[in-house]
């Protein structure tokens, strides 16, 4: 019997050991869930996303000016980009190891839970420790952006006039309050109005397919599938104008907010 090739020191028959793979296997549930039946990481990731910030042209979003405020999270955009890179390089190593084994396409949710239901092929793979290292690193990073106070649902910049200045501060109401107070200033706001406020403004904005679903989850509180997503892209239903400074497609907001609208509203049987 070897030891675990992580480096722990525990006594293994596989790659990894029980410990380890433990470690690996509650990484990749608590992207999906949180164990209670609520939103895994993956989900509350999609709303952190989507917290208003004031930045320039940044990664995943073509703003207006070098001073536009945008409902954006700069951090969340990046550690989502690595969170799905990760998820996909292992589940496609997963399968080139195990040809009559496929995994779902166009969701990191769905790839995770693919990766769940084989916890031995996991153990054995021969950069497990790599496997191990990289999913529970990320899922770490993860859990360091998700910043978004419980049960509340952002309702936008105060952006309150207040000796001269704007309020800074970032707005969270209860589900189904109609006025939000806030914390900083003190300014009464209407919650719809500042979702509709967010809503028009981010509609000439371009930002990439991670942005855009994640806005259309906070804004419209409509979920779009990644898959529903790539085949509208495929059949040229949603098309991109032109790139962000990472090279990635961008699309402009006010046409994904059209079409998720339109997608909703359709009989679940329509595609």
């Amino acid at each position: 019997m070897s030891t675990c090739t992580t480096g722990c020191g525990r006594p293994t028959a596989d790659m990894l050991g029980q410990s380890c793979l433990g470690e690996l296997l509650a990484a990749l549930r608590e992207l999906i869930s949180d164990g209670n039946g609520g939103r895994g990481l993956i989900a509350e990731l999609g709303i952190t996303l989507s917290r208003q910030h004031v930045m320039a042209s940044g990664a995943g979003v073509v703003a207006h000016s070098a001073t536009t405020p945008v409902p954006f999270h700069e951090a969340a955009s990046e550690v989502g980009w690595v969170l799905a890179n990760t998820i996909s390089t292992w589940a496609r190593e997963v399968h080139e190891r195990n040809p009559h084994l496929l995994p779902p396409a166009g969701s990191t949710a769905a790839a995770v839970a693919w990766l769940v239901g084989l916890p031995n092929l996991l153990a054995l793979h021969p950069a497990a420790d790599e496997l191990h290292d990289e999913i529970t690193s990320i899922v770490a990073r993860v859990r360091q952006v998700i910043d978004r106070p419980p049960d509340r649902i952002y309702a936008g910049p105060c952006d309150a006039h207040v000796d001269g200045e704007r309020c800074p501060d970032h707005l969270y109401a209860r589900p189904g309050s109609r006025a939000v107070r806030c914390a900083t200033c003190g300014t009464d706001h209407d919650v719809d109005e500042r979702r509709r406020w967010m809503i028009d403004y981010a509609a000439d904005l371009r930002v990439t397919a991670t942005v855009a679903l994640g806005w259309t989850r906070l804004l419209l509180d409509k979920t779009i599938p990644r898959g529903t997503w790539d085949s509208w892209v495929s059949r040229g239903r949603i098309v991109p104008h032109g790139t962000d400074a990472s090279g990635r497609p961008v699309f402009r907001f006010g046409d994904v907010r059209d079409l998720a609208l339109a997608h909703v509203s359709k009989p679940r049987h329509a595609a």
